[in-house]
């Protein structure tokens, strides 16, 4: 194995960029992405290190460790038949190389931690010494600075959504009102509001538990605008326990059941097409709600809490007040020329 890792080295530190990798697709698609675990369990670190994961996050975890196993064994090996544990100082640097090369920073990043949890693991059962463990899971992570993804939405935009909900007086348009209202008031992921039960919500309070979020951190959050949509919807779907926000039928009629992800996004995707508003995403209303609060002056740390950040420089980034400022120090410049030969004499 070691062999085959120092014959790929070069092949892992020169890999050509295409935006989408076939070995990607390949291990994407291939059956090792549904792989159980190995049979001896308990000698194995990725596997050990995937069972400590929830099951929403072991699937994806499972691509990363098949795209860096293939990556350093030219793909002849996977996550589970990969010997992590020969893994040395220059192979996890070659690997951070081709990783930096070919995606984002975030999804390197992740990839970069994964392997130094495997490799934590197998030092854990003793198949790697203290020192190589050490030395090989000390790189860097890869650093840069971006834009932001995605977008803020205007107070005119969210007031655009919630009108052509109004309009629609039938139980869908109730229903869709509350959602944009949940997942804006509250800065809710999509994955946090369907999972959403009608006990999780104080009608009284207005606080919303949030249970197993991003994380599998449980949080307090409070609707503090939008509360007289929500209960709206509440009039309508009734005290049956189960989920707070169910699929409408035709007719009017509401099934009990729970929406899934893509319902949220294609109901925001309808709504927003009514309105003619500019092509946004679930999370820019997670965004949105982030963003005014801090505009308000509202303390970053308490709007880290209700937005279930674990780290502050997260909640940062969505911090709109310094390109305020940047655009107010810009507009003081003036800039004297002469008037264009095409403009007419007064």
């Amino acid at each position: 194995m070691t062999q085959d890792l120092s014959t790929n080295l070069t092949t892992v530190s020169t890999i050509e960029q295409d935006g989408n990798s076939v070995l990607d697709l390949e291990l994407i698609n291939d059956s090792s992405a549904d792989q159980k675990f190995s049979d001896n369990l308990a000698e194995n670190p990725a596997a050990i290190y995937l069972s400590s994961l929830k099951p929403t996050g072991r699937r994806s975890m499972l691509i990363v460790l098949n795209v860096m196993a293939g990556l350093l064994s030219n793909k002849q090996y996977n996550a589970f038949t990969f010997a992590w544990h020969e893994l040395r100082y220059q192979h996890t640097a070659a690997l951070r190389t081709a990783l930096q090369e070919r995606y984002k920073p975030a999804t390197a990043n992740k990839a970069i931690s994964a392997l130094r949890r495997v490799l934590k693991e197998a030092w854990r059962l003793g198949l790697i010494g203290a020192e190589e463990y050490a030395r090989a899971a000390d790189i860097k992570t890869v650093k840069s600075q971006r834009l932001p993804r995605g977008r803020a939405l205007k107070g005119g935009e969210l007031t655009a959504l919630l009108t052509v909900c109004a309009k629609d007086t039938s139980p869908l348009g109730i229903r869709d009102a509350a959602l944009v209202a949940v997942l804006y008031a509250c800065g809710l992921r999509r994955s946090e509001v369907v999972k959403l039960d009608l006990k999780d919500y104080d009608e009284e309070t207005g606080a919303l538990t949030i249970l197993g979020g991003k994380g599998g951190k449980d949080r307090l959050t409070y609707l503090g605008t939008g509360t007289e949509l929500l209960a709206g919807w509440l009039k309508l779907r009734g005290s049956t326990a189960g989920p707070l926000f169910l699929p409408v039928r035709r007719g009017g009629h509401i099934k009990v059941q729970r929406l899934n992800e893509q319902s949220v996004l294609d109901i925001l995707k309808k709504r927003g097409n009514e309105a003619g508003l500019k092509a946004f995403s679930p999370h820019d209303l997670r965004r949105t709600f982030i963003s005014d609060l801090l505009d308000t002056g509202s303390d970053i740390a308490t709007v880290q809490k209700l937005a279930g950040h674990a780290d502050v420089q997260t909640t940062s980034r969505y911090d709109r007040r310094g390109e305020a400022t940047k655009k107010q120090a810009a507009g003081k410049l003036h800039l004297s020329y002469p008037p264009s030969g095409n403009t007419p004499a007064s």
